[in-house]
């Protein structure tokens, strides 16, 4: 039996100050204390306080106690959008003052031996435990940080950890100016990374913390953000790419930092898991993540499969759930330019196929195709096109389902079917379709 579903792609849940902000632990199969290696940890929650430390950019308080809470996931991109990876949050906490203008992520790693303890106070800082565990203790209430686990610390606020029964390793992500110093009280530590000076921090941000894993083969969709993100590779390889420095390689131990409303995807070429870590400050007014895509259309010009350049679907082997083709998951969707639309097929699989026309006969020089995915179903890996004139182009073989893939082509035609040749089965579609080439003459019909 094939199952739709449905899947929002609304803001993430957003907890305020006035509210309990919950740091949750990640729960990703594992075990050992070697770098990527986690295990399943109990989620800590978070409740406000009424008193920050000098100069602390939140009031909202670090964890008192260790409650059962079921783990959380948040959306990079819209799954449904494509995008197969695991995003968990691992600590969130609401910021009632901006942080400066100068400020950066500067972390620094403690080890642990046992019975060690390390007492302190510094800058707002998230906290992730590497390896082992250990007891974080703040206000007099020592809470359990496995390892994986997430949580934070307010500024100024004195507390202390001590390994719990063996060695343990963990990292403190402070919200620091540049240049600053370790803390007082940290001995034989040592500076894992400092970022450039954040750009563009929304006014009194949601601070967020998450771990990604991304499959192998696997990839984020392409997607923004309303705020400054900074990623550290901690296992694995990913390509990673964004609108402003293009395509390159992080392996473990580089890092990356991107502005706002940037687009951006990470996509693991290698067979095994790719794991990485993310900090973010965004506008708790938008969604957390939204999809878009990259401008790779280069100079074709204009698409001229475009609902807005006169376009239209004339045939369509099926639309999910026996829609017209304007319902939510119809024909037009592949067509109307929006990334967080699509098309899907009612189980077609390898047989769905959209037939389009344009509003004129055109010398098509390229044409683009953006499958739909539901992860492991879903997904178009090879298409072919055919033309009113019995032409054929393809097979295309497209390299994922996180952006649209661009063909050069070289037909004339006025209408063109697009035809599925392989699939991963199930409701198969397309997130946007593409077409572009010049008139073959005059104006428009």
């Amino acid at each position: 039996m094939l199952v739709h579903i449905d899947l929002p792609h609304g803001r993430a849940s957003i907890l305020t100050a006035a509210a309990a902000v919950w740091a949750l632990a990640v729960a990703c199969g594992g075990g050992g204390g070697t770098i990527g290696q986690v295990e399943t940890a109990t989620p800590v929650p978070q409740v406000p306080i009424s008193t920050p430390g000098a100069g602390s950019a939140s009031r909202v308080a670090p964890p008192t106690s260790a409650a059962s809470t079921p783990a959380g996931e948040i959306s990079m991109g819209g799954s449904a959008l494509g995008g197969n990876a695991a995003t968990t949050l691992l600590a969130q906490v609401a910021f009632e003052i901006t942080p400066g203008d100068s400020v950066t992520w500067l972390a620094h790693e403690i080890r642990l031996t046992p019975g060690q303890v390390v007492e302190h106070s510094h800058e707002f800082a998230f906290v992730y435990a590497l390896a082992g565990s250990h007891t974080l203790t703040l206000n007099g209430q020592p809470v359990s940080v496995p390892q994986g686990a997430g949580t934070w610390v307010p500024a100024a606020a004195n507390h202390s950890h001590a390994s719990m029964g063996g060695d343990a390793i963990l990292w403190e992500i402070r919200l620091a100016a540049e240049g600053a110093s370790f803390p007082p009280g940290v001995v034989d530590a040592r500076q894992l990374f400092q970022s450039k000076v954040l750009q563009g921090i929304p006014d009194q941000p949601l601070g967020t913390f998450v771990l990604v894993r991304v499959p192998p083969g696997g990839q984020t969709s392409v997607h923004t953000h309303p705020g400054p993100e900074f990623i550290y590779q901690l296992s694995g390889e990913i390509d990673y790419e964004n609108a402003l420095i293009g395509e390159t390689m992080m392996v473990p131990g580089e890092f990356e930092g991107v502005v706002p409303e940037t687009a951006v995807q990470k996509r693991n070429p290698s067979d095994s898991d790719a794991i990485f870590l993310s900090w973010f400050l965004v506008d708790p007014d938008k969604p957390f993540a939204s999809a878009t895509r990259f401008d790779v259309a280069g100079d074709r010009g204009e698409n001229m499969a475009s609902l807005s350049t006169g376009a239209r679907v004339s045939a369509v082997s099926s639309n999910y759930a026996s829609g017209t083709n304007g319902s939510a998951f119809g024909a037009d969707k592949a067509i109307d330019g929006d990334p967080h639309t699509e098309w899907s097929s009612d189980g077609d699989g390898n047989d769905a196929w959209i037939e389009i026309e344009l509003a004129s006969e055109i010398r098509v020089s390229a044409v683009g195709f953006w499958t739909r995915t539901m992860g492991t179903s879903a997904e178009v890996t090879t298409f072919q096109v055919v033309t009113d004139r019995g032409e054929t182009a393809g097979p295309f073989e497209l390299g994922g389902a996180g952006r649209v893939f661009y063909f050069d082509t070289e037909l004339t035609a006025r209408r063109l079917r697009f035809e599925t040749l392989d699939s991963s089965g199930g409701n198969t579609g397309a997130v946007e379709i593409e077409v572009y080439g010049e008139l073959t003459a005059g104006e428009p019909d």
